[in-house]
Formats: structure tokens, sequence, C-alpha cells
């Protein structure tokens, strides 16, 4: 973010009951040594507010400010809130839209964090599969928005206000399926029919930021870990009963597809069939593909089966 203009609010949502400090978690990484097998960090994840001002110029020149932001070695969620100190109606509707996702920037993130035993523990995995890790976490997340914005319907009565395109096209083609075979709210997520919607529709979004350039450096920092990045990272919200059955190596996707919602317990993994798990990891390994390229380091741990 190129804005360092960044003042914290007094209010801090606490997750958890207690908090391990940043200066302490980075003052333990800096003196972590190389290659010296796993470390567990046992952290309460909390979310922090930042107020970001946003000017005429940023919004002209397109400059990408997150939403929020989760740093696994901190236990923290960044959300920013935004304002502005101009009358340009462009920049005020962007800071107004952008404060309104707020819920859904929670969401996406704290899905992140949900996950950060799947996701961070993996430099045991070849090259490839790590691609493809980093890849549908970021895919899992606006999945999560998506079952969020249809919980947010069913207690409210009214759709979600967001210009997500994303999430307004899986909210018509879900609404859709309701209508035509009537069924009950709050909504059963792991309906196959609904859940191939929601996974589409996220795949989409994350195909879309892509061809954008985000998630890029992700996916090519995870297919070209070094040995020293072998730790290991987890929170009080990873609690996936499941996790043992994590094998993305041999597509064994499950526990990363775990969600909440008002219904219960959400598994879109489980409630699509193979059809749809095969369109979904070619799709992965097609995008890791093309972003690591042809390197000698990502050829030799490819995939076997």
């Amino acid at each position: 973010m190129n804005l360092k203009i960044l003042y914290s609010l007094a209010t801090t949502i606490i997750i958890g009951t207690s908090i391990i400090s940043h200066q302490d978690n980075e003052s333990f990484l800096q003196k972590r040594p190389v290659n010296t097998g796993p470390k567990l960090f046992n952290t309460y994840i909390h979310i922090e507010t930042d107020t970001i001002v946003i000017t005429d110029d940023m919004i002209k020149n397109k400059n990408i400010v997150a939403g929020g932001i989760y740093f696994p070695y901190l236990g923290t969620i960044k959300v920013n809130y935004m304002i502005t100190k101009t009358d340009c109606a462009k920049t005020r509707y962007f800071c107004r839209t952008n404060n309104a996702q707020i819920p859904l920037t929670i969401r996406h993130e704290t899905e992140h964090a949900r996950k950060t035993n799947l996701t961070k523990n993996t430099w045991h995995y070849p090259p490839a599969t790590r691609g493809a890790i980093a890849a549908q976490n970021e895919i899992i997340a606006p999945a999560a928005e998506i079952i969020e914005a249809l919980d947010y319907r069913y207690k409210t009565g009214t759709p979600y206000p967001t210009p997500k395109n994303f999430i307004r096209r899986a909210n018509k083609k879900i609404l859709g399926i309701v209508a035509k075979y009537n069924l009950d709210w709050p909504l059963d997520f792991n309906n196959p029919k609904i859940a191939t919607i929601i996974i589409q529709c996220a795949t989409e979004q994350f195909l879309s930021e892509i061809n954008r350039g985000v998630y890029r450096n992700t996916i090519l920092h995870a297919v070209e870990q070094e040995p020293s990045e072998r730790y290991y990272i987890t929170n009080n919200l990873c609690n996936n009963l499941n996790a043992v059955m994590f094998n993305p190596q041999w597509d064994a996707w499950a526990p990363l597809w775990e969600f909440t919602s008002i219904r219960g317990p959400v598994n879109l993994w489980n409630a699509t069939n193979d059809t749809q798990h095969k369109k979904l990891t070619n799709t992965v390994d097609s995008i890791v593909r093309t972003i690591a390229g042809q390197k000698a380091s990502f050829l030799k741990l490819v995939k076997t089966y």
C-alpha cells in the first residue's frame, strides 16, 4: 500500500481471551534460526481497524487499497476503514461502498485465519502442490463471503448491500434454485446445486483477481518456498477436526472447504461431485503452472497422478 497515513482507531475487536503482542512475535521471528524444524505459535486472533485517507488522485490512478489483510505470523486481521477529505462524489462513493463491505472483509480474512493450519504448514509438499494450496486458499475466502451475504439476507430480509459482482451473481443464481425447488431458509449450503454455484462464482472471482495481477506473488512465493521457511502456525480459530484428512497431492481438499453458516456446518467440497472437483483442480493447476513457468525447481516435484 503506497499510502501510509494510518490512524489507529480506539476500538480493537478481540477474539479469544489472550493476545500475543506484535512486538513479541516480530522479535521471535527475527531471532528464529533457519533450518531448525517446525515452530508452533499458539496465538489468539484479534482484529484491528485502521483509518485510511483516500484522495482523489488515488481513485484517479486506480491505486489498490485493500479492505483488509490477515497477518498469520502476528495473529492479526487488519481492517481498513476509509475516509476522505474531498467533496468529489466518486471518491466519497468509493469510501462509502468499501466501508459497507467490512463484514464481508472480516469474514474473508477470518476464513484465511481458520485455515492457517492447512495453508501455512506447506513446506513438506511438492512445489506444485504448495502453489495449488495458495491458490485454493484465495478461492475459499470469496466463497465464505457468498455464504455470509446469503445468511445476511436471511437475518435481515434484504440483500447484502454490495457492489461485488461475484456475490450478486451467486445470489441471483442461488435464489433461482431456492425458488425452483422451494427450499427453506436459512439456506442449506450443503445442497449440491447451491454448493456448486458458490464454488464456481468464487473461482470466477479468483480468476478475475489473477487477471488484475493480484495473488500472483502469493502463489509464486508458495511455489518457491525455501527450506528455512519450515514453520507451523496455528491459532484459536483453527478447529478443523478433519484436518488429518487434508491430502491435496491426492485431491483430498475437503478440510479446506469447511465453513460455518446460520443453519450449521458446511463443506462445499463434500457437497459437490467429482466433475466439479476436477474442474476446480484443473483450473488451479493451470494457473499455478502459468505463474510458476517452466522453472526447474517447479518441474522436479510435480504431481505424480
